[in-house]
């Protein structure tokens, strides 16, 4: 069974914070930190992997911070995943002897691809009817 990392988890939910900020305005690591309840440390170390991956770009000074590199409408949420956990869903090695079988495994792997293609931005359209203040 494949499964996310917490790499994967939480830089996914730091882009979403950032897609939300306003006026695409840059975000302190501390702010993005108490809104994802991601330790300062170790966002720090996400944000990182995404900046060399030209998904998030890093302003110096007072009012620096992390935003996004491209608007969230251009950004696949695979990208994401990625860019901090390398190819995903990659079926390498022996897959058998039949044709059969690695056409089984060529479909799987699409599929689970094709599940990670939607947009940052579409995030919230997607989910929103589930989402619900108390």
């Amino acid at each position: 069974m494949a499964a996310l990392s917490s790499k994967a988890i939480y830089g996914l939910a730091a882009m979403h914070v950032l897609a939300h900020a306003p006026h695409a305005r840059a975000m302190q690591v501390r702010e993005i930190s108490a809104m994802t309840q991601i330790s300062h440390g170790y966002l720090e170390q996400l944000l990182s992997i995404l900046r060399r991956n030209n998904l998030v770009s890093s302003i110096r000074g007072a009012s620096g911070g992390y935003k996004l590199a491209r608007p969230a409408h251009e950004v696949e949420v695979i990208e994401i995943i990625e860019a901090l956990e390398g190819p995903f869903y990659k079926i390498e090695g022996n897959i058998g002897s039949s044709l059969i079988l690695e056409y089984f495994w060529g479909d799987i792997e699409e599929k689970m691809r094709s599940l990670f293609v939607m947009k940052l931005s579409e995030l919230d359209q997607a989910y929103q009817p589930h989402f619900y203040e108390i």
